[in-house]
């Protein structure tokens, strides 16, 4: 008896362990198949989390001031102004949205931008899921300055002083504005010759830029009838828009090469239509080439050329026959109609066109107000009436012209 008790009292307990063991081995098993689950579940709300980038147009609408460029790990922007907002840089994405490295990207400081995009959201158990993306943006300069020359070709005569760098009009970058130029000059005012200039010009991330033009330097004199007959130079002159476009022959001869803009003041009795150029053939003192001549009202023009009747090229007038006693008045309205019908210029125009353009020169007179011409319209020069330089027209190369000696105030 004692015995078969203690038998019973044995299997109970082997009974009673291996319902334990089943038991620890049931509780495990339903540990792990919860924790599959939460896994199946995170990674379910992680594979949720999406970004899409917007598109180059979106970014660029959204972005003035910029240029923006995409591609798979960010993107490059033009150097500008823009400020741009990472977030402007989403087109859509699945959960809460947010930066958590970098900022603003200021286009108008190059470099590198790291900006890292956080994902959120919570899965079917209520955990909290985040997904990290990052993104590298770029921002490089790519324009050059632009330089802008006056003429493209600059005409002196033989001892007139040349700065190169006073043809210049302007040389900015597209977002800093004004950069510095510099010239490469090998112009002798002493020996005429044709020359070039080259101005050059960098912006601050080091772009660099390069424009040309050409400077003639000719002897001063009157310019003869070539004895071939053929004329370098045609004139034209539109009265609507008080310029002047002088034009070279081409190869076959016709006059279609734009080569030097004046601009210049007509009048009512300005004609229309071309006329050749003339000269008093005794050549006396009167002539319309000599330096002086005497105009309607008791005033003196300088280095006149005939063009037809009374119709004559010659400067703003004079109240005598004097270098320092300008119609200043009078000057400051060049570029507009102003004459009684000759036409009128600065002293350095009306001398080139005495030098280059002789007897027989075709001049073309016409209207066009909204087109001054293939070179522009230059920017009148106006005299401060109350310098004491104001007798004196600025252009004038004369070695006593106290605007040449930088005494102007």
């Amino acid at each position: 008896m004692r015995e078969e008790n203690s038998n019973r009292k044995y299997v109970i307990r082997r009974v009673a362990a291996l319902v334990i063991v089943l038991a620890v081995i049931a509780g495990a098993g339903t540990m792990l198949l919860k924790g599959n689950s939460r896994k199946a579940a995170r990674k379910a709300a992680l594979d949720s989390l999406t970004l899409t980038p917007a598109d180059d147009a979106a970014v660029n609408l959204a972005c003035p001031g910029t240029t923006y460029r995409g591609d798979s790990g960010g993107g490059s922007f033009e150097y500008g102004t823009a400020v741009v907002d990472p977030m402007c840089l989403i087109g859509s994405h699945t959960g809460e949205l947010a930066v958590v490295k970098g900022s603003a990207i200021d286009t108008s400081v190059a470099g590198e931008y790291d900006v890292t995009f956080r994902l959120s959201c919570t899965d079917e158990y209520g955990a909290k899921v985040t997904k990290d993306v990052s993104m590298r943006y770029s921002v490089t300069d790519t324009a050059a300055p632009q330089i802008e020359i006056q003429y493209p070709t600059v005409t002196l005569f033989t001892g007139e002083d040349f700065d190169p760098l006073q043809n210049v009009l302007s040389a900015k970058d597209p977002v800093d504005g004004d950069v510095e130029v510099s010239a490469d000059s090998d112009v002798d005012t002493e020996k005429a010759g044709s020359y070039r200039v080259r101005i050059t010009a960098s912006d601050k991330n080091g772009n660099d830029a390069s424009a040309e033009y050409a400077v003639d330097v000719d002897v001063f004199a009157p310019a003869t009838t070539p004895s071939d007959g053929i004329y370098m130079y045609a004139v034209k002159v539109n009265r609507a828009a008080n310029t002047i476009t002088v034009y070279k022959r081409d190869g076959n001869g016709q006059y279609t090469i734009p080569y030097k803009a004046m601009v210049c003041s007509t009048g009512d009795a300005t004609p229309l239509g071309t006329y050749y150029t003339y000269d008093d053939p005794s050549n006396s003192k009167w002539s319309p080439r000599y330096p002086w001549w005497s105009l309607y009202g008791g005033v003196y023009g300088m280095y006149a050329t005939g063009i037809t009747g009374a119709i004559l090229f010659h400067s703003v007038p004079y109240y005598s026959p004097n270098r320092n006693d300008l119609e200043y008045e009078e000057y400051n309205k060049l570029g507009t109609a102003a004459s009684m019908g000759c036409v009128r210029l600065s002293v350095r125009d009306v001398m080139w066109i005495f030098s280059h353009c002789p007897k027989g020169t075709m001049v073309e007179f016409y209207d066009d107000a909204g087109d001054p011409g293939p070179l522009g319209k230059p920017e009148p020069i106006h005299i401060d009436t109350s310098s004491p330089n104001r007798g004196w027209d600025p252009t004038d190369p004369d070695p006593s012209n106290p605007w040449n000696a930088g005494s102007a105030d």
